[in-house]
């Protein structure tokens, strides 16, 4: 007898962790730099730079880059201006995870909680922030699946077999990329040249996968910031843009339709100011790496044999209990926040709106009673100027709580232990109420895929011999067998060596279908 296979492959998580730690440093404000009177606007990122594997632990080496935007000392308003500095700070944490081998692939997703700035002397700084990694390791599993059984070179040895229906996700792909942006953008006639960069940032806003034939499609939208003196005047300035991008990256035996699970992190950045075909520097160039990994997954649905028993033979079967990946729900929230902002009495009155920044910090994800609710708030910095500043940027901080709640009945607390989410902001605006208070208007975009890992008995080999002739002598010729409940006709014709289809046909029964009570007749 031989058992047909079909090969398949899948996912599982082997291993991960949760480690948040403090970083802190003190920094000193370098020679070439003015001295420091207040921060005005600040911004850090978590960069992985190597993950060193060992048996049950890694080592994570990566840095905090941060950079701060600072108004200078003066002693007068007028001798008053903006500065800029930049850095980072580096970091090295040993993790522990359970069943991690040497050879294992980690991923490490990273997270800055929270991140302060304060001033020691007008020479020195103090950075104190919390930092998350999450180490992950998804090992691949290839498996193989009975789908038939072969019986034409055993005419004489009858089986019985009944089949039911395997849903899960089939790995495609499983790989790491770069996608690589190179765009660039001009300030608009009628704006002053660039003299010096003070500030300089392109953040992702939004950015969209989609598995296409052979590749991976990408589009987002890049958010462009830059503070500015100017060329002639030396007065600060200010320009804003987004630069849409799109790319793709080769993904073999990628197709249209698949479900793209990817995870994306910033690495190189760097803006440059360049000169124009006048010779003026007007032009901004963004080039920036994404890392990308990349999950692509199809969803199958497979008859595969589930139990089988001899009708004129012993069948001893070989079970193993194998387990599955499949996706729970595919969800894609949009809600909509607004959230009024009022200055301190000491703040100076707002003339115009310069740049505002939100970033979406998601502080706890529950599940009860087939409510889904996320937890969190929007860090939001915005620059505005003011004819009380002297041409010197103001800041405003402020914070935008939010719960986002969302039925999906199909899916208990248990299948929340894996989930991939991507939350962002890719819409948002600053309008001024009035002199000393502003009104911040968000979209807050949520895409969530919630996978089950599910247990399956599978039939991985059988073993066929001859009836013994003492279970042959106890079987009667025929019999009439009371229903009780639970019983179904495969475990009757089990027990009585007589195919489900004899059962049937014995009794004038259309249908699978008995219930407690009914008469089945039996006939050796």
């Amino acid at each position: 007898m031989e058992l047909l296979k079909k090969n398949i492959h899948t996912e599982r998580i082997k291993s991960k962790a949760l480690l948040q730690i403090p970083l802190e440093a003190d920094i000193n404000v370098s020679d070439a730099k003015p001295d420091v009177a207040k921060v005005i606007y600040d911004c850090g990122t978590i960069k992985v730079d190597e993950i060193k594997t060992g048996m049950n632990k890694i080592w994570v080496k990566g840095k905090l880059c941060y950079q701060i935007l600072y108004q200078t000392e003066g002693a007068s308003p007028e001798d008053r201006t903006l500065a800029g500095m930049e850095g980072d700070i580096p970091f090295m944490e040993e993790i522990y995870l359970d069943k991690l081998e040497g050879t294992d692939r980690v991923v490490c997703k990273t997270n800055l909680d929270d991140m302060r700035i304060h001033i020691i002397n007008s020479r020195k700084l103090s950075i104190q922030s919390v930092i998350s990694l999450e180490p992950k390791v998804e090992e691949s599993i290839s498996e193989e699946l009975c789908v038939e059984l072969d019986n034409t070179k055993d005419t004489d040895q009858k089986l019985e077999y009944r089949k039911k229906s395997l849903d899960f996700l089939e790995t495609v792909v499983k790989k790491r990329d770069l996608l690589r942006i190179h765009e660039e953008t001009r300030l608009p006639a009628g704006m002053p040249d660039i003299g010096s960069a003070l500030w300089k940032n392109a953040a992702i806003s939004s950015i969209n996968f989609r598995s296409m034939d052979e590749k991976l499609g990408i589009t987002g939208e890049l958010n462009v910031f830059i503070v500015y003196r100017e060329d002639t005047s030396g007065r600060i300035n200010w320009y804003e843009t987004v630069i849409p991008f799109n790319g793709n990256v080769e993904c073999q035996n990628s197709r249209e339709g698949m479900i793209a699970d990817v995870m994306y992190e910033i690495g190189h950045e760097e803006i440059t100011i360049r000169e124009d075909s006048d010779g003026e520097f007007r032009v901004i160039g963004v080039e920036t790496t994404v890392e990308l990994e990349i999950k692509l997954y199809e969803k199958e649905s497979t008859s595969i044999v589930a139990d089988v028993y001899g009708v004129s033979c012993e069948v001893h079967a070989g079970i193993d209990t194998k387990q599955f990946r499949d996706l729970c729900t595919d969800l894609n929230i949009e809600e909509k926040l607004t959230r009024s902002i009022k200055l301190e009495d000491a703040d100076p009155k707002i003339l115009q709106v310069c740049h505002s920044d939100a970033k979406a910090k998601l502080a706890e994800t529950t599940l009860k009673d087939g409510q889904l609710r996320l937890n969190g708030e929007i860090e939001l910095q915005v620059l505005y100027a003011s004819n009380e500043s002297n041409g010197v940027l103001c800041p405003v901080k402020n914070t935008v709580p939010f719960e986002i709640v969302r039925d999906i009945p199909d899916v208990d607390e248990k299948q929340l232990e894996q989930y991939s989410l991507s939350i962002w902001i890719p819409q948002q605006a600053v309008s001024i109420k009035d002199s000393a208070q502003l009104e911040w208007r968000g979209t807050v975009n949520v895409k969530m895929l919630i996978y089950n890992t599910k247990s399956e008995d599978i039939l991985t080999e059988l073993a066929i011999e001859p009836i013994d002739a003492d279970v042959l002598e106890k079987l009667p010729g025929f019999a009439i067998y009371y229903v009780k409940p639970g019983d179904s006709l495969w475990q009757i014709g089990k027990k009585y060596y007589v195919s489900v289809g004899r059962i049937k046909e014995m009794n004038n029964l259309t249908e699978d279908e008995i219930k407690a009570g009914d008469k089945i007749l039996i006939v050796k």
